[in-house]
């Protein structure tokens, strides 16, 4: 009775285990029948088939079952991952090692305790053998206890793999270019942890004169180093996910802030650019208007009369002066030689693109600080020539053109950079910005996160919207 009550007590344990490793693998892979009604849950359903089939396959308790149904259960969960989810085989390796070392070493962490209940029990029968008042209920009263402290066991068991993966979810950063190159540090600790349940599996159990006896009760001491070792790696395992995890974080940030000192180098030369080209512009025109109200007084003296030709001809190139002035006139003088800059990079770089900004004012009441303005107007204008190149060396006869404007909306403020591309755009679910297509995605795709950190300081968002061959960045902000 007592066994199948214990056999029973493993049920709860074998589904909180699913849903933990459901939660796990849900967290950094993604299956392949995505749309499949309940695809998360497959993983559990999987998890715990694998422990039945196990239980019936391998019911001795010798160290070298010990070992091959352990090899069993990673080789049985990494066939699984390799055949259920998407991305790279490290991914699936570490989702794999990673789950069995958390478990395996909760396990071991939580094992020892069977000897508070394998100790109260001897206490039990002592007392009662000595006191002969109950001799009946001693078997119950055994078994109960055995019961219990299985239960008890699992309980430790499985509140020590939940606390660890939900550590390890936690600290984990999505990110876009995947696992390939921590993976190796990620899975060190994780593997120590493995091979520390080998080597206790293989130590389990001796043999004394021809008679098998367990590890534990040869050495009392175990009960005390056994879960000491188990915790220690298993804090070793999720603490230095997170401190790797920290560190690729700090890298990104890193490669981010040169990409900001770049931009604001760039700014800086665009606006010295600008301000030398207008000076220019304005002395020639300058020059130029006073020349021909010259040449005009001396040709209507000269021909008094008769020069009504003459006279249209000099308004026309009065209109011709006055164009010289090509700045683009946004309201701020940043956005001005950022927007005039990149619009005739484009120029250059995209044959007949058609560029347009008359739209885009920028007021005393838009409370943006020059050098967020200048981050989202370089960042956005930037991918806007880029994906025009691009539709270019796919469509060389396709209309390109990248128009701004700006509107107010009750207190919030638009910013909108719509361009032509080649209609080809993949998202990313967490972020919701548009996938880098480029190899160095460390770098790229960086752009949009730092547009949408400006907006968001100023109490507003970025959106990114594809309707066709049209895309358009929208930036809200507070006004």
């Amino acid at each position: 009775m007592a066994e199948y009550i214990m056999g029973m007590l493993s049920i709860p344990l074998y589904l909180f285990e699913g849903y933990c490793i459901q939660f796990f693998f849900g967290r950094f892979a993604e299956p392949k029948l995505c749309r499949l009604r309940n695809a998360q849950w497959i993983a559990g359903i999987v998890w715990i088939l694998i422990r039945i089939v196990k239980g019936a396959l391998f019911r001795e308790t010798d160290s070298v079952t010990l070992i091959v149904e352990l090899l069993f259960t990673t080789v049985s969960l990494f066939a699984f991952c390799v055949g259920w989810y998407k991305g790279n085989m490290p991914l699936k390796i570490f989702l794999a090692i990673q789950f069995i070392a958390l478990r395996e070493l909760a396990f071991w962490a939580g094992y020892s305790f069977l000897y508070i209940g394998k100790r109260l029990i001897d206490i039990l029968v002592h007392g009662a053998g000595s006191s002969m008042e109950w001799p009946e209920y001693l078997p119950v009263a055994a078994d109960a206890l055995a019961c219990f402290s299985v239960a008890f066991v699992e309980t430790i068991e499985g509140v020590l793999l939940f606390v660890s993966i939900r550590k390890i979810v936690k600290s984990y950063r999505c990110r876009e270019k995947g696992m390939e190159k921590e993976v190796v540090f990620y899975l060190l600790p994780a593997v120590a942890g493995v091979l520390v349940s080998v080597l206790v599996r293989l130590l389990m159990i001796t043999v004394t004169d021809g008679v098998p006896v367990l590890l534990y009760e040869r050495y009392p001491a175990l009960y005390l180093i056994i879960p000491m070792i188990a915790l220690v790696l298993l804090g070793a395992v999720v603490f230095s996910f997170r401190i790797y995890q920290n560190m690729a974080a700090l890298q990104e940030e890193r490669a981010e802030k040169i990409i900001l000192e770049n931009q604001i180098t760039q700014m800086q030369g665009s606006m010295v650019e600008m301000e030398h080209l207008y000076d220019g512009v304005r002395s020639v025109k300058h020059d130029m208007k006073n020349h021909m109200a010259v040449l005009q007084n001396l040709i209507q003296k000269k021909y008094s009369g008769e020069d009504e030709e003459i006279r249209q001809y000099f308004e026309g190139m009065y209109q011709s002066v006055e164009q010289l002035d090509s700045r683009v006139h946004t309201g701020n003088a940043v956005s001005d030689a950022v927007v005039g800059s990149k619009f005739r990079y484009a120029a250059k770089k995209v044959k007949g693109i058609k560029l347009d900004a008359r739209g885009f004012m920028l007021s005393d009441a838009v409370t943006i600080k020059a050098y967020d303005m200048g981050i989202i107007l370089n960042n956005g204008l930037d991918n806007a020539i880029e994906a025009c190149m691009k539709m270019r060396e796919k469509q060389p006869y396709a209309e390109a053109y990248i128009t701004i404007r700006s509107f107010r909306a009750k207190n919030m403020y638009f910013i909108e950079i719509e361009n032509s591309f080649d209609g080809m755009a993949l998202f990313d679910k967490e972020s919701g910005l548009p996938i880098s297509t480029k190899e160095d995605k460390e770098v790229h795709g960086i752009g949009l996160k730092n547009i949408r950190k400006c907006a968001v300081k100023y109490g507003g968002d970025m959106d990114c919207i594809v309707k066709g061959n049209r895309f358009t960045l929208s930036v809200m902000v507070k006004s």
